[in-house]
């Protein structure tokens, strides 16, 4: 894909507060182009799990295995109370692993767009130092294929929310990273993959935070409350399959037993608000879109276009204060005017290709 981007003219009228964003990464509460697609989302506003939607992992009868090794995943431990998805981690007796919850959605056609949970992770002050040991809280998607002979011939998977239980000790670090992998039973194994590091100044057991995924034909954005922390573009080998949709709390098995923190306060949740997910709005995406006026800006209708012209070489047009306006076009945007951008107002133009 090849993208212009042109701002002929441009009048800053505000000594400071202007945000102009070329190649901005920008999530869906402050971008009008993409569209909740509720059908695919849960708000676990409900009293029992939405099974449309979600099967609860339970490897003995039915899908799901112990990934991590530390924790057996049963459907009892995954439970919604009105408000919440609450993944419930248990000591078992006399064993040296642990009861878990985990959920999957029931199909595998979750492509391109948004992904977004609001959860709080397990974990504990330890003689007033957060501690998340041993807990590994996931949210991913994947999609597997395997030949007649059970082999593994496609193995495409993305990590939103992947620490494992030494990563996650210290209850404030998130790994992200995607792979592909092909194929498990041939020696010309090949894994692109990459583990992406972000660490809050707090832990992540105090409060609810957002976990995201931008997922594109062209790139793969990693955000944490909203803020990208890291960018791909265009690398040989995205992940293009459709997916499924993974929220699970793990426990990390190559960690000494009893894998927990022995001073861990059982029983522990990861807590889910809710999950969303979001499409781009692409029903324009051969069409041309011109705003000529600030009447034309205020009622423009959102959706990824071929090419916008904003300004008529000498209009004046401005933002309201306080706004962000986000356009995306998948081969030219031009500014042609005098443009103002009161502080505290942000214009964001980000090339987007058509799915």
């Amino acid at each position: 894909m090849k993208i212009k981007i042109y701002i002929y003219l441009l009048a800053i009228l505000t000594s400071s507060g202007l945000c102009i964003k070329s190649y901005a990464q920008v999530s869906p509460n402050l971008d009008a182009n993409w569209e909740q697609v509720t059908s695919k989302s849960d708000e676990f506003n409900n009293t029992t799990l939405d099974n449309s939607k979600w099967d609860a992992l339970d490897p003995w009868n039915g899908i799901g295995y112990n990934w991590g090794g530390g924790q057996y995943f049963r459907p009892a431990n995954v439970s919604v109370d009105g408000n919440y998805l609450q993944l419930k981690v248990e000591d078992i007796l006399s064993s040296d692993k642990y009861y878990s919850g985990g959920v999957q959605s029931v199909d595998h056609d979750y492509s391109y767009g948004y992904f977004e949970i609001l959860a709080k992770l397990p974990g504990f002050y330890n003689n007033g130092v957060p501690c998340g040991e041993g807990f590994w809280p996931a949210y991913w998607t994947y999609y597997v294929e395997e030949d007649a002979n059970g082999c593994r011939t496609v193995h495409d998977e993305i990590d939103i929310l992947e620490p494992s239980g030494s990563q996650y000790a210290d209850a404030k670090s998130n790994v992200a990273g995607w792979h592909d992998e092909h194929p498990d039973c041939n020696i010309d194994h090949i894994k692109v993959s990459g583990d992406i590091w972000y660490t809050h100044s707090q832990p992540l057991f105090d409060d609810y935070h957002k976990y995201g995924l931008e997922w594109l034909p062209d790139r793969i954005i990693f955000y944490f409350d909203d803020q990208p922390f890291y960018v791909e573009f265009n690398h040989p080998k995205m992940v293009m399959e459709p997916q499924f949709v993974v929220i699970d709390q793990q426990i990390d098995g190559g960690l000494p037993v009893p894998y927990l923190n022995p001073n861990t306060p059982l029983p522990q949740y990861m807590s889910i608000d809710y999950f969303r997910y979001y499409q781009l709005i692409d029903n324009y995406c051969g069409t041309d879109a011109s705003i000529q006026n600030n009447s034309q800006l205020n009622s423009f209708i959102y959706g990824v276009r071929r090419n916008i012209n904003i300004g008529t070489g000498s209009s004046s047009i401005s933002l309201t204060s306080g706004d962000t306006k986000t356009f995306r076009a998948s081969n030219e945007i031009i500014i042609n005017g005098d443009f103002t951008v009161p502080i505290g107002s942000a214009i964001n133009l980000i090339p987007t290709p058509c799915n």
